[in-house]
């Protein structure tokens, strides 16, 4: 057995909306706190799990083996779609707090990343800078769902780059599949609209912030890719580089490596889950330090409880490359202290 603990960079919560409504402001109580749709996610209840607090998550990760699961947003990820950014803040602030309080079940286990609305920088920034101080969030995450805002290249989101860079966190971008999501706006059935929404939106925040100069501006930021795999790394990293070759000396003078260069700097980093055929191909391209275990619980196209058992198991990978995805570089990440 190995001897180092299994760090799970990508677990998520389900969200109370009565918990939630506890640390929300008295203005808001009447409203509804996340914009819905009617997809059916779990197939008439056959997929996913439902916990109903943190008692439910941690048996769900002795059953699967996991020593620390860093939570994310199910329904909190819709945020981005909400119109008014004084609510969508104050819906972040009170999400942050209820799953602190989650959190402290077992805080040595469970472990968060602040959610945070792109539509206000400044106000997502300062919230941030709360929730790493005050509530120990581990990093921030941002939907990458963003209907008519600027992408995530433009100096819009300085302030929330700026921030995560001065507290010494990373930012996560993570999507979720609504009616007005990518897929959402060109299919009709749930199967085809989350098949796309996931790598083609991260194939988009990672093209905007390589080419947008973020890490130019903020060399010691990190960003994880989350929830969307590996196997379109590599076509993206051939792609940018000879876009960047032909372009990049008009389109983008300030930046200094071409786009895979970027990837494999040590700052970008790459969910992964346990299956996936394409983890031996991130490696014969150099990516063996980007990739981050990811369990994906409690979703339904989730594989527990046999994620870590899984990976484990497969003859395609070396042990090194397993420690790294399972626990280094989701340390490294998360800058977890052991």
């Amino acid at each position: 057995m190995a001897n180092y603990k299994v760090l799970d960079a990508d677990g998520h919560v389900r969200e109370s909306v009565a918990g939630m409504r506890e640390f929300l402001e008295p203005r808001w109580h009447r409203r509804n706190l996340f914009p819905n749709d009617e997809w059916d996610r779990d197939l008439h209840g056959k997929l996913g799990q439902k916990p109903e607090g943190p008692e439910d998550q941690l048996a769900a990760m002795d059953e699967d083996g996991i020593d620390v699961m860093v939570l994310y947003p199910t329904a909190g990820l819709h945020v981005s779609a909400l119109h008014e950014k004084d609510y969508a803040t104050g819906i972040t602030r009170a999400y942050n707090d209820w799953l602190f309080h989650f959190c402290r079940k077992d805080s040595t286990r469970l472990k968060f990343v602040a959610l945070l609305a792109p539509q206000d920088p400044a106000a997502a920034a300062e919230e941030l800078n709360r929730a790493v101080k005050e509530r120990g969030a581990l990093a921030g995450v941002l939907p990458t769902y963003l209907p008519q805002m600027p992408d995530f290249g433009d100096g819009f989101y300085d302030p929330i780059y700026a921030a995560a860079q001065q507290l010494g966190v990373g930012i996560g971008f993570h999507t979720g599949t609504s009616a007005d999501s990518l897929g959402g706006q060109r299919f009709r059935k749930f199967l085809s609209a989350h098949t796309i929404d996931h790598p083609a939106e991260q194939m988009m925040a990672l093209i905007a912030t390589i080419i947008g100069g973020v890490f130019e501006r903020f060399p010691r930021l990190s960003i994880g890719f989350l929830e969307s795999g590996i196997g379109w790394v590599p076509y993206m990293m051939d792609r940018l580089d000879e876009e960047v070759e032909k372009r990049g000396a008009v389109e983008a003078p300030y930046l200094t490596q071409l786009p895979s260069e970027y990837v494999k700097s040590g700052r970008i980093y790459f969910g992964v889950e346990c299956e996936e055929k394409t983890i031996p191909d991130a490696m014969r391209w150099g990516l063996e330090d980007t990739i981050l275990y990811s369990s994906d619980y409690p979703h339904w196209d989730g594989d527990w409880p046999h994620t870590v058992k899984a990976i484990r198991n497969r003859n395609d990978l070396s042990d090194a490359t397993k420690q790294k995805m399972l626990h280094d570089n989701v340390a490294r990440f998360y800058k977890f202290n052991e």
